[in-house]
């Protein structure tokens, strides 16, 4: 039960990488035409309504079986209040990504491998909190950095856009480690629900206060607010916090890092951008990364217990 548990967390994780990993082509096209901020909010709210209509539907169908249980005081509370966190960090995270990509249009392989830098600040964080992992996973991080730099830096040198990824990634990972703390005691759906209300709410006001979007700008771009807010924000968060219920922090920021091995790949379907002998090679090191981190090493005294904290 426990493997199949821990399996489904994974499966999960996967999952949210795949619809991350192609929303970099959406949003580099989005970019083009709509702001920042205002692409922010839109696909937050549009996030937002697709989870509270889960919400409804999954609410009534436990209604008509006579399942439905009203969430405790406690529990609201948590849902709300974890969610608003989230979704502050979230945010920030969403928007300096966005602006990240938008400074550096045309090169979403590479703003995948700045945002999964996470691999690296959520077990480094995780263990300033006292929350370690087993001893290989710490490897696994290093050979699939490494393999993230071969993918995607290929040489190149840092910009103010890369920068403000880094500051991305590095809010990502407490949002990641936010999530781990308080996804096991809350509802998957309402907590994402929550966090990009919050995320939308927070955008907007940003929009509405530093930018000037146009309708044509929007409509131009309507298919990748709406991929960007379905499956990215919708689908895909939710699946993270789902997947963290049943993984680790640390493990689950490996599989999720897969994310910029799917934009590349989506880079060479949706823009024709082919990658290079050595970006082949780095997606190959992030893969036996993944791999080898679902080995349970056996270590000698305490550290056999360490990998499932």
């Amino acid at each position: 039960m426990q493997f199949l548990r821990k399996s489904s967390g994974l499966v999960c994780c996967l999952l949210a990488a795949f619809f991350w990993g192609t929303t970099f082509v959406a949003q580099d096209t989005a970019a083009e035409t709509i702001p920042p901020f205002t692409f922010l909010a839109l696909r937050s709210f549009v996030g937002a309504a697709a989870l509270l209509l889960v919400v409804l539907v999954k609410d009534n169908r436990q209604k008509r079986k006579g399942t439905y249980v009203p969430e405790g005081g406690p529990r609201i509370k948590l849902t709300l209040l974890g969610g608003a966190f989230c979704g502050l960090f979230l945010c920030a995270a969403s928007a300096l990504q966005q602006f990240g990509i938008a400074s550096n249009t045309g090169s979403p392989g590479k703003d995948a491998f700045i945002t999964a830098l996470y691999i690296v600040f959520v077990p480094v964080l995780s263990l300033v909190l006292g929350k370690r992992a087993a001893p290989h996973i710490y490897a696994c991080v290093a050979v699939a950095l490494g393999g993230l730099w071969l993918l995607c830096m290929n040489g190149s040198t840092l910009t103010t856009g890369d920068i403000q990824l880094i500051i991305c990634s590095l809010l990502f990972a407490c949002q990641m480690i936010l999530v781990d703390h308080i996804g096991t005691r809350a509802d998957a759906v309402r907590l994402s629900a929550v966090q990009f209300l919050v995320v939308g709410i927070v955008a907007a006001v940003f929009a509405v206060i530093f930018e000037s979007p146009t309708l044509d700008g929007i409509l131009v771009g309507w298919w990748t607010v709406l991929y960007a807010g379905i499956l990215s924000s919708a689908v895909a968060y939710t699946l993270q916090i789902i997947g963290q219920q049943r993984t680790p922090a640390t493990l689950a920021s490996l599989v999720l890092s897969l994310e910029s091995v799917v934009a590349v790949i989506a880079s060479m379907i949706a823009l024709s951008l082919y990658p290079t002998l050595p970006e082949i090679f780095g997606m190959l090191l992030i893969f036996a990364a993944i791999i080898v981190s679902q080995i349970p090493f056996k270590y000698k005294n305490k550290m056999s217990s360490l990998g499932d904290n």
